[in-house]
């Protein structure tokens, strides 16, 4: 994907970071560090230093958050979804229409079923299997979707990169009950009246007035404690996991220059040896020429001395 085309469409500083984030956070997970890398270089580069910075701080993607993310891109329907129904159940809950709350949670266990089964589905498709903690992770950031409107927004953005950016997920915040609001009673046929003694009706709902919603099941502090622990560690393994993509990076780097220097290094030992050898041949054939000047110019005296008694003796013999 070209980061550069996508911020260079961007008419403003913020556009241009929106551009980028979309284009980094659409990648496979494992492209993505070096992706921003190199994005932030291209933007210092270009002298916009503070794009550069912006760019730097997108964090790598969970797990979790990426098949989220690739959700809301493949199916943005089915996450618009969640918010739809997320506004229909805080509808409900204000006018504490008991009846369409029960309806309504069965249609949120439905659907929270449906989206972790179709991006269990999609991650599998992609090469990103999820594990049963990422499901778990997944159950907690859609039922934040449909706690939260502001969660349901940053799940539909594509661009989460953990779950803990989705505040609220795993619990049910919703709103206070609106302003003067009244229980809206469920259909009921007419029952007799109670005999003396008997439980009324709005004692055998445990003290609940007629009409009124079922307490909503939580997950107890415990386990939200635990999703948020779970939640904070994959935030640093995601972190530990962009520390280590770096050094490995810088690694290969210096092991690309040990291995160049050590193929310079055997070069000159190359070099060196076959100097020496030349070196030696040299001073082997200097020796052989040495003793063969001396044997020829021993040969030369021994020849000029002949030369000087045959003269002599012929020189004796004309006289």
């Amino acid at each position: 994907m070209d980061l550069d085309a996508a911020a260079g469409r961007a008419s403003a500083p913020a556009d241009a970071l929106s551009a980028a984030a979309d284009a980094l956070y659409a990648l496979p997970r494992d492209e993505f560090t070096p992706a921003r890398d190199a994005a932030v270089r291209e933007a210092r580069a270009a002298g916009d230093k503070g794009l550069a910075t912006a760019i730097g701080r997108l964090r790598r993607p969970t797990v979790g958050a990426w098949l989220v993310n690739h959700l809301a891109r493949q199916r943005p329907d089915e996450v618009a979804a969640l918010a739809a129904l997320g506004e229909s159940m805080r509808a409900a809950h204000q006018e504490l229409d008991g009846a369409a709350l029960r309806r309504l949670s069965e249609q949120r266990r439905e659907l929270v079923n449906a989206l972790t089964r179709t991006t269990k589905d999609l991650g599998r498709a992609a090469g990103e299997p999820a594990s049963d903690a990422v499901v778990r992770e997944l159950e907690g950031m859609f039922t934040s979707a449909l706690a939260d409107p502001d969660a349901a927004r940053a799940l539909a953005s594509g661009r989460l990169s953990s779950p803990k950016e989705l505040a609220s997920a795993g619990t049910l915040g919703w709103p206070a009950v609106a302003p003067g609001a009244r229980p809206r009673p469920a259909p009921s046929a007419p029952s007799p009246a109670p005999s003396d003694g008997a439980p009324s009706p709005a004692a055998a709902t445990d003290g609940r007035a007629e009409g009124e919603p079922e307490p909503l099941s939580g997950p107890s502090p415990a386990v939200v404690r635990a999703r948020q622990e779970l939640e904070r560690l994959a935030a640093t393994l995601s972190e530990a996991e962009d520390r280590a993509a770096a050094a490995h990076r810088d690694y290969d780097s210096a092991a690309d220059e040990e291995r160049a220097a050590h193929r310079a290094v055997a070069d000159r030992r190359a070099e060196l040896i076959a100097a020496e050898q030349a070196e030696q041949q040299a001073r082997q054939r200097a020796r052989t020429a040495r003793r063969e000047r001396e044997d020829t110019d021993r040969a030369l005296r021994d020849a000029a001395r002949r030369h000087a008694v045959a003269r002599d003796r012929l020189t004796a013999l004309e006289s």
